[in-house]
């Protein structure tokens, strides 16, 4: 019977559009993954998840353009339906004849503005779809199609029926189980994708700290500075942010022993070269001797191969915990892994002092349930590059159309033209002179707006048409373009956005779907966002900035000095760009990274701010983009 009642619901969902049904759409799907994943079919879970991630409602951002030049009549079609008497009235009336002359005006130029391409009719490969055994094949097909260099994994949180009808501040506290599906992984194609289900008891604190977690450091670096000038104050002020350092820390450590022993399903696939090639054959032979020796299952198989792949870098306890994990507690099967994975590691060390580009990997291409954005999920594994997208949905998307562009799971760009806004409010002014000092150091080819508000029509003919798109200043921008504007264009570059919050997700309502300004620009077919969760102190931005920017764009004369050289307290108090004119670019080569994934993973380290709330509030979103014009591709 229940059986029954939940196929009735496939088919409901299935024929009703989501944005009729609005987040029960969500919320059922989660359901039916629950409920899946406790009847041991993993694979139907899968499916559900990667539903529950897509909406219908999502299209309404992807065809904007579309509907909107469908609806508004032309200046054609206009006066074809006037009469004769209405035609000759234009003449005479002079606001009249203004404003048809505006609207034709407006019509030339957008002919000349690059529009995004047809959306995709498949853009939901899951439409029509209501058997999970055919939407899994469907997703492991379009999964097969996608670079050969990638590993995906989606985080999902659960269904929890006490927020059904919540605003998100109450369901981002809620306790709950956290998915993590490995839709391709280091043994795609031969072998399916696997999902585990975290549901550790320290989750529920996790989870309510980090909803609150934004207002916090807010209230912590929203002083008033008139009030902050006695020395008590000042040290108040620094108490604070030490404790949110501390606090940041701790919690970070949570989350870190709650993905225990799976933190190593983060990791990408190593780069290529015939040493890789050779060592990862052996460690394939050797985990299928050991999975066929006690009879394993597929998901045993796959969770110890990604175990395997990167045994170096795990440490003692995470080896244990996997061992214990895989083999339910047997302790000679618990040996065997074991024996396993000290081999591996001793194995893999030798080739990484053989062949350093070994020890690099890919890209991690994170599918990350909105519920679960908030969440530093790059600090579990900082030395990883990772890039996030909304949904297996959107990424397909954005792979096709600028599938051309991707070599070696990269999306290769030539950034050449750039444009800058920078400190368009005119009210920021340490951090205006900070970077305009930068810029015209660095980029002085560059298209520059300093201190001047942009009109719409010069982000969209200029700053959308560039190579590269730099804003900084507050929130994302777009108090100066409209997100239905964004979305009716084409956003052709890779963007920055420097400013608190710039890609955080926000409610649209109180209930209802979350979005960010990345989603925007997702729609535009702008390939890579790179943006903060949170907010950030200017001075910090600054540096993380200018050090994002000047390891990965091109300088326009080969002897600036490298930023790592110049005098930073120069730089901070007056803007000025001062260092040893003997140091250039040229006696630093491995300066500059083509990965903008590896530069922001440099940030995560904490090898440019130190403290963490400066460091972990960075992420890349869309496809890893790579810019030839600083470094070629190593393969």
């Amino acid at each position: 019977m229940a059986e029954a009642n939940a196929q009735n619901g496939d088919v409901m969902m299935n024929n009703m559009c989501s944005t009729q049904v609005g987040p029960e759409a969500k919320e059922f799907n989660l359901l039916r993954a629950d409920e899946e994943y406790r009847n041991g079919n993993v694979e139907h879970s899968i499916y559900y998840q990667v539903r529950a991630q897509f909406h219908c409602w999502d299209t309404r951002y992807l065809t904007e353009w579309e509907d909107v030049e469908n609806c508004l009549p032309s200046c054609k079609t206009i006066l074809n339906e006037c009469s004769a008497a209405e035609k000759a009235a234009f003449k005479s009336n002079k606001p009249l004849l203004n404003i048809l002359n505006y609207l034709k005006n407006s019509e030339l130029k957008e002919e000349t503005q690059t529009k995004p391409t047809k959306v995709m009719e498949n853009l939901d490969f899951l439409e029509s779809i209501v058997e999970p055994a055919l939407g899994i094949k469907r997703i492991i097909e379009v999964c097969s199609q996608l670079p050969n260099e990638w590993c995906v994994l989606q985080l999902c949180k659960s269904f929890n029926t006490a927020t059904t009808y919540s605003g998100f501040g109450e369901i981002f506290g809620a306790d709950g189980a956290v998915y993590l599906s490995l839709l391709r992984h280091c043994r795609s194609p031969e072998l399916g994708p696997v999902c585990v289900r975290i549901n550790n008891e320290n989750l529920a604190e996790i989870f309510s700290s980090y909803s609150t977690i934004v207002e916090r450091f807010r209230r912590i670096i929203n002083v008033d500075v008139k009030k902050y000038k006695s020395q008590e104050t000042k040290a108040k002020y620094w108490q604070d942010l030490n404790a949110f350092e501390e606090f940041l820390h701790s919690l970070l450590e949570k989350l870190r022993n709650c993905m225990l022993p799976y933190g190593f399903l983060f990791f990408g696939k190593r780069y290529d070269c015939e040493a890789v090639q050779t060592q990862t054959l052996a460690v394939i032979q050797s985990v299928d001797a050991l999975c066929d020796k006690y009879g394993w299952s597929i998901h045993q198989r796959i969770i110890l191969s990604q175990a395997a792949m990167h045994a170096n870098n795990l440490s003692q306890a995470e080896i244990s915990m996997a061992c214990y994990e895989l083999a339910a507690n047997n302790e000679l099967e618990c040996q065997s892994i074991y024996n396993l994975l000290k081999t591996c590691a001793k194995d893999w060390q030798r080739i990484e002092r053989q062949q350093p580009l070994s020890s690099r990997r890919f890209p991690t291409i994170m599918v990350v349930d909105e519920r679960l954005d908030h969440i530093h999920w790059e600090q579990l594994k900082p030395t990883q590059e990772f890039t996030r997208i909304k949904s297996l949905h959107s990424l397909w998307r954005l792979y096709k159309f600028h599938k051309p562009s991707i070599r070696h799971g990269y999306l290769v760009v030539n950034v050449q033209r750039g444009m800058c806004v920078i400190n368009p409010d005119g009210d920021l002014p340490n951090s205006g002179r900070r970077l305009r000092g930068f810029f015209e150091h660095w980029l002085p080819q560059w298209r520059h707006l300093f201190e001047v508000v942009p009109t719409e029509e010069t982000v969209v003919s200029e700053a959308y048409n560039a190579d590269c798109f730099v804003y900084a200043g507050h929130g994302s921008g777009l108090q100066y373009i409209s997100a239905k504007k964004i979305c009716r264009t084409r956003v052709k570059g890779v963007v920055f956005l420097f400013g608190c919050d710039s890609t955080r997700l926000l409610g649209t309502g109180l209930y209802s779907a979350l979005y960010g300004t990345h989603n925007y620009y997702h729609g535009a077919l702008c390939p890579t966002v790179m943006g903060t969760l949170m907010p950030a102190l200017d001075a910090n931005m600054d540096t993380v900035s200018v050090s994002v920017l000047s390891r990965w764009l091109a300088p326009g004369k080969p002897d600036v000095i490298p930023w790592t050289h110049i005098n930073r307290s120069a730089w901070l108090t007056k803007g000025e760009v001062k260092g040893d004119d003997l140091e250039t670019l040229e006696r630093h080569p491995d300066y500059q990274m083509g990965s903008l994934c590896a530069i922001v993973s440099f940030v995560h380290q904490g090898l440019v701010e130190p403290k963490l709330y400066n460091s972990c509030v960075y992420v890349c979103r869309g496809l890893p983009a790579w810019n030839v014009a600083v470094k070629e591709l190593p393969f």
